[in-house]
């Protein structure tokens, strides 16, 4: 079963995708901006199907940033913080929290 990455921050939808199809991910996408402030529902579901979440720091806001942090602990969903903008570097970030997830699923 393919695990999936969610990326919160950016602009870079299909690069992202491409970069997780080549890790045999599956990725999911939101851009961090959200009308009249950040909300958990505009990121719950995100959160809740992922197996782990990149936030990129310089693409999104605090209040965004702990929204997303809140939800991760909520549903013990690891998240990882790039410092970065780029793809290959958010999805490296993730592969060893997908691959962990994946040890503990099978032992």
């Amino acid at each position: 079963m393919k695990k999936t990455i969610a990326i919160i921050g950016g602009s870079q939808k299909t690069t992202f995708e491409k970069m997780a199809k080549r890790q045999n991910c599956n990725m999911m996408f939101h851009t961090g901006k959200v009308r009249n402030g950040a909300s958990k529902k505009a990121f719950r579901a995100i959160v809740k199907k992922s197996d782990c979440v990149v936030i990129l720091l310089g693409a999104i806001g605090h209040v965004t940033m702990d929204v997303v942090k809140v939800l991760c602990k909520e549903y013990q969903t690891p998240v990882a913080y790039h410092s970065g903008m780029g793809a290959s570097g958010a999805i490296e970030l993730a592969l060893p929290y997908v691959q962990r997830k994946k040890d503990n699923v099978a032992a």
